[in-house]
């Protein structure tokens, strides 16, 4: 029972731990996931505000530059001028800057760019030029280009009597910014759209507008029509109790029909917004990554509690066949064991001797000095059998006072040396009760028996070992008597 109550013990502890495992690897594995998601939406944000800042901000901020330039303002408001001058200085902000630039002037009617191109603003692919001189307005940002598409920053230049005499600016190449949201969309796995005050889409990671006009207006898509946009629209209605949208905010929802989580920044120098639209958690190859890893400790953990488990079992298990096949009082194998041990004898030896060992006279020990003594006595005894045998041979406890041997590949005179010896050394053994001073020797008989293992039973054995006994007590006990055919 003891060791049932240890298993028992075993078994809560194990399952407690694993609990706990569990629990805990699950609970920091999806907080880890949701804080490594929000991390990386926060990781994300910084890279695509420097991309802003440099490509879209930053050429804005030059082109200002150079239309508040009171040598160029002078310069192409001169009757004449020349080219290469105007040349001269686009090319020094190109290549400064790595932008196509260009300059184009209303009192001579010439467009001038970096690849010194020149071009007459009558000419039909000068549309652009009237259709944004009549906007009021000072600073645009155009596609043009239809064979080489760019995007152009254009800022209208004023004189002193602040009369209008033409445009500057800088155009970067669209392949460029494919470039650049290629690199965001595989570093982040984010989808990236820039929206103007129109709402409508000019620039996207997913692709990049076509230009078949210089103003595009065949191939805009209107950011309202997205299912995400609407869904985000719903959620950030929900959020602040509103119908009306600040474009100036700068939000973050999640919503559940998707999962997505989508934030905005605002470009207040152009008055357009950029949305982040990031995908379902559980379809970002950082989550994955994450499961793997967690797995893999989960499955590590997991497999050393099964050890661990198994381990308790099989130890329970020794212990308890231990404690099944093992005699209480004497720690030696008992009736069920030496059965067993005998029904292995045969596949390893041809041969056995049987020896039983009976105490002398334990019945007038036990009413003498009680049943404590005489479990000393048993105990004392037991022991002493178990010496001076082999590794093969086997004592164990037959029942009450007796004990058997089993002795493979020894035959009858060699068993009876052998039990002789320790018949001997047991009758030399001083007994002393506790209830009196005095000492005594006990003695032990013993009947000796051998046989081939061949399809031969124990019991039949037994009973020839049992009749040498009782001729060892019929005849004075305290000797070893074999039994022959």
């Amino acid at each position: 029972m003891k060791f049932i109550k240890k298993f028992d013990h075993y078994l809560t502890a194990i399952f407690v731990i694993t609990i706990i495992v569990i629990v805990a690897t699950s609970f920091f594995t999806f907080k880890e996931i949701f804080a490594r998601s929000t991390q990386k939406q926060q990781e994300a944000i910084m890279p695509l505000l420097s991309l802003i800042t440099s490509e879209i901000i930053k050429p804005i901020t030059v082109s200002q530059f150079m239309a508040s330039d009171p040598f160029l303002q002078e310069y192409i408001q001169q009757d004449k001028i020349d080219s290469n001058i105007v040349f001269n200085y686009i090319t020094s902000i190109s290549n400064q800057f790595n932008t196509l630039s260009f300059i184009a002037m209303e009192k001579h009617q010439l467009l001038i760019d970096s690849k010194r191109k020149v071009t007459n603003l009558n000419a039909e692919d000068a549309e652009w030029y009237h259709r944004l001189k009549a906007i009021n307005k000072t600073k645009f940002i155009d596609f043009g280009d239809a064979e080489n598409p760019h995007l152009f920053f254009d800022v209208k230049m004023f004189n002193k009597q602040q009369e209008f005499i033409g445009f500057v600016g800088l155009a970067i190449d669209l392949d460029y910014f494919s470039t650049k949201f290629k690199e965001f969309k595989e570093n982040f796995g984010f989808e990236v759209y820039f929206i103007d005050e129109n709402d409508y889409i000019t620039l996207s990671s997913s692709q990049l507008m076509k230009t078949t006009s210089h103003h595009r207006r065949d191939s805009l898509t209107n950011i309202n029509e997205l299912e995400w946009y609407q869904n985000y629209q719903r959620a950030k209605q929900s959020n602040s109790g509103s119908d009306s949208e600040n474009n100036n905010d700068n939000s973050i929802f999640s919503f559940s029909n998707d999962d997505l989580i989508v934030s905005q920044i605002p470009l207040k120098e152009l008055n357009w917004r950029v949305f982040i639209v990031a995908p379902p958690v559980t379809e970002q190859s950082a989550y994955w990554q994450l499961f793997l890893q967690k797995f893999i400790v989960f499955l590590i953990v997991s497999l050393v509690l099964y050890y661990i488990f198994n381990l308790c079992i099989r130890n329970f298990r020794t212990d308890l066949v231990k404690d099944s096949e093992t005699d209480y009082l004497t720690k030696l194998p008992n009736r069920s064991f030496i059965h067993w041990r005998y029904s292995q004898l045969g596949k390893e030896f041809e041969h056995v001797s049987v020896i039983i060992a009976d105490i002398d006279n334990f019945k007038v020990i036990n009413d003498t000095y009680g049943h404590l003594f005489g479990d000393d006595v048993l105990k004392i005894i037991a022991k002493e059998l178990g010496k001076k045998l082999r590794n093969i041979d086997l004592v164990g406890r037959w029942g009450g006072e007796e004990f058997i041997f089993l002795l493979p590949d020894t035959n009858a005179l060699q068993a009876q040396e052998i039990v002789d010896r320790i018949r001997k050394s047991i009758e030399k053994i001083p007994f002393s009760p506790s209830s009196t001073s005095k000492k005594f020797n006990i003695t032990v008989s013993f009947g000796v028996s051998d046989s081939s293992l061949a399809n031969v039973a124990l019991e039949d054995i037994l009973i020839k070992a049992d009749q040498a006994l009782y001729n060892a007590k019929a005849n004075g006990r305290n000797q070893v008597v074999v039994h022959f055919e």
